[in-house]
């Protein structure tokens, strides 16, 4: 580790002028290349620093007790910052973002992730053009005068989205898979329209209603494409106002957003719609209640089309443990090093040690948690356990 930070400060000190950089593992780790620049003495202490049983393997849990309650508090500290606002003690310049998801300056990587879930993207496979596109974009973001930025407020723009149809898209996905019991399932399908017409409130024009008198605006719901429009270009239109004012990351940044919002509200309008020209809207009740049959099929194409959108969405905010945990616990996604065990209850699972590369000593990243890690609820106090 050392070596390889040694050679990343030499070059990026001599071509892209940087001091250090921010990685997040288990924690956030700062690396500073020049502590003579930038840098102002505090204080010198020698604090003590407990750490794991050199020789175990980086994912046993400790024997001393102490050490294991230490172990247990650095991942209690990791998590604050799991979700937003993150480490706010750094401030990220998102008019310099450079990302591996920009088709235009990494065209090489989107053959290599197509059909793939997002946890199998790597950069692997990128070509040698694409390097020199991604190190040039970085040189000129970290040479470039400061007044060239927008001045846009991107980490609330994207948070705006984000804090505006998380937890509705959520709540109506969770109506749509619960078990209704005796609860008639009319009922129930208004329960989500209602919950549909409650995000679209914002945009649904006076005049979008099905038409009387067309059959095919009311299949193809082109009678609700001003309540789309409006949904899809709300957050963004003053942003793209602004054009050729904004940095090649701010333009990305742009789309990112726009086409988020333009799907979110392809789905949700359609979804709406469907309730509407179905009956179950309780602002326009039908003059005659639709089969049970006929609502049974709607809400099937509603459930499917929520879970591709959420699927699709794939938002940090849902990661979460389900039920949520007690007091005494805390919510962990499995991160390296601490809490990927082999899995016991598989017949075929290899022996402990045999789950390791001895080279890296990582684990065999195509097993168990760590391949797909997933949320689970872990003591905050002894005795300990994952």
């Amino acid at each position: 580790m050392k070596s390889s930070v040694s050679r990343i400060c030499v070059n990026g000190v001599r071509n892209m002028a940087w001091n250090g950089f921010v990685r997040m593992e288990m924690n956030f780790e700062i690396m500073v290349c020049d502590f003579t620049s930038h840098m102002e003495v505090v204080s010198f202490l020698n604090l003590d620093s407990p750490r794991l049983t050199v020789g175990s393997p980086p994912t046993d849990v400790p024997e001393d007790p102490n050490t294991v309650r230490q172990a247990y508090e650095i991942m209690h500290s990791a998590s604050w910052r799991e979700l937003y606002p993150g480490e706010t003690r750094i401030m990220l310049d998102f008019s310099g973002l450079v990302s591996f998801y920009d088709t235009a300056l990494v065209p090489s990587l989107v053959p290599c992730r197509a059909g793939l879930e997002r946890w199998d993207h790597r950069v692997a496979g990128i070509s040698s053009e694409d390097i020199e596109r991604v190190q040039d974009r970085l040189a000129r973001a970290l040479v470039r005068p400061a007044v060239t930025t927008s001045g846009i407020d991107w980490k609330t723009v994207l948070r705006v989205v984000v804090d505006r149809y998380a937890s509705r898209l959520e709540m109506i996905q969770y109506l749509l898979n619960m078990t209704l019991d005796d609860r008639p399932i009319f009922d129930h399908a208004q329960q989500v329209q209602r919950q549909l017409r409650t995000i679209l409130l914002p945009y649904t024009v006076f005049a979008a209603l099905p038409s009387n008198t067309s059959v095919t605006a009311n299949v193809t719901n082109s009678w609700a494409a001003p309540v789309f429009r409006e949904c899809a270009t709300s957050h963004t239109a003053s942003i793209a106002a602004h054009g050729t004012a904004l940095m090649p990351s701010e333009r990305l940044l742009l789309q990112a957003v726009q086409e988020t919002t333009r799907e979110i509200c392809r789905v949700v309008t359609k979804m709406w719609a469907s309730g509407l020209i179905a009956g179950v809207d309780p602002f326009y009740p039908p003059d005659q209640r639709p089969e049970a049959d006929h609502v049974r099929t709607l809400m099937g194409e509603w459930r499917e089309d929520i879970t591709k959108l959420i699927s699709w969405l794939d938002w940090n905010v849902w990661v979460k443990c389900r039920p949520a945990c007690g007091i005494e616990e805390m919510c962990y996604l499995p991160t390296w090093p601490l809490g990927f065990f082999p899995t016991p209850d598989e017949d075929d699972a290899p022996p402990f040690q045999a789950q390791w590369d001895s080279a890296s000593l990582w684990p065999d990243p195509h097993k168990g948690e760590w391949k797909r890690p997933q949320p689970k609820c872990i003591r905050r106090l002894e005795p300990y356990g994952f």
